[in-house]
């Protein structure tokens, strides 16, 4: 069974959601899913898993990601980017390159963020967008996040529109980071357009686009990267025809010594066999197993 990584340039329009069901389409893809949600107003870089790659979803979510995102002040959306409704909210005159810089550094670091009511993060089981369509006033509680760096790109005062870069974490909303620094310059503020542009060692400038994935028949593996591109930083440890044995049975495995941690497990031939975790009794669990 074919797996791996797709690097996608997911266009603007379709979620990300109505990608993976496109892609699953593909000759040889039984399973797909995607690293991380990217807006239906957003484009760029759209990690998609392939088969077997879905068991490494937990590992890419944790790859930091870069956004460009272009702000437009003096106004906020219900969703807090362009589909929504837009509503005027304060004289954007009194924003400058300035003020916007000096208001930067408070979004940096370990923050506390609230998500956007038209969101899919779930409540009750339930999208927070499915809730709001149907007007039900929804608590959302302000949940940790992390911003690694932002840096100030463009501001234009005529149109009182900012270009930024966002370096950033898992779970972080660019969205409700521009209602924020709009809050916090006393203009309300909305993300007009955003590109990610990078997820981990994904690049925009490598990135396939659907149409060109869809159109490629046979031809699409050409693009898979290898699935254990986000353990490539992981101690690994190789097993004899034994150890890759238990290891298929779910049998925990000697560890190579006393630290605790993730491992990758390969068979004897060098190949990916599973991933898992050691203890303090210097013992191997696996936690995943690619091949039978």
């Amino acid at each position: 069974m074919t797996s791996g990584i797709l690097n996608v340039n997911k266009p603007v329009g379709p979620s990300s959601f109505a990608v993976v069901r496109n892609l699953r389409q593909l000759p040889g893809v039984l399973k797909a899913g995607h690293g991380g949600t990217l807006d239906p107003a957003a484009n760029g870089v759209l990690p998609i898993l392939i088969n077997a790659a879905t068991r490494v979803a937990d590992f890419v979510h944790e790859w930091p990601k870069t956004y460009l995102a272009t702000i437009t002040f003096g106004y906020t959306s219900d969703t807090g980017d362009a589909e929504g409704t837009i509503h005027p909210t304060g004289d954007a005159a009194t924003t400058t390159r300035a003020s916007i810089e000096a208001a930067l550094p408070a979004f940096i670091g370990h923050i506390d963020q609230i998500p956007p009511l038209y969101s899919a993060l779930k409540q009750g089981g339930e999208a927070l967008y499915r809730k709001a369509r149907r007007g039900e006033q929804v608590e959302r509680p302000a949940r940790p996040v992390e911003i690694h760096a932002i840096r100030l790109l463009h501001y234009d005062p005529a149109s009182a529109v900012a270009r930024l870069e966002v370096s950033s974490g898992r779970g972080m909303y660019v969205r409700s980071l521009a209602h924020d620094l709009g809050s916090a310059l006393g203009t309300g503020a909305y993300l007009s357009g955003l590109t990610r542009t990078a997820v981990g060692p994904l690049s925009v400038d490598d990135a396939v686009p659907v149409a060109t994935l869809a159109s490629a028949g046979e031809g699409w593996t050409r693009w898979l990267l290898p699935m254990d591109l986000p353990l490539r930083d992981w101690p690994a440890v190789t097993l004899d025809d034994a150890g890759a044995l238990a290891v298929r049975r779910g049998q925990a495995v000697p560890a190579p010594d006393t630290t605790a941690g993730r491992y990758r497990l390969l068979g004897p031939d060098g190949d990916l066999l599973a991933w898992g975790e050691a203890d303090a009794t210097r013992r191997i669990q696996p936690r995943a197993v690619f091949l039978s």
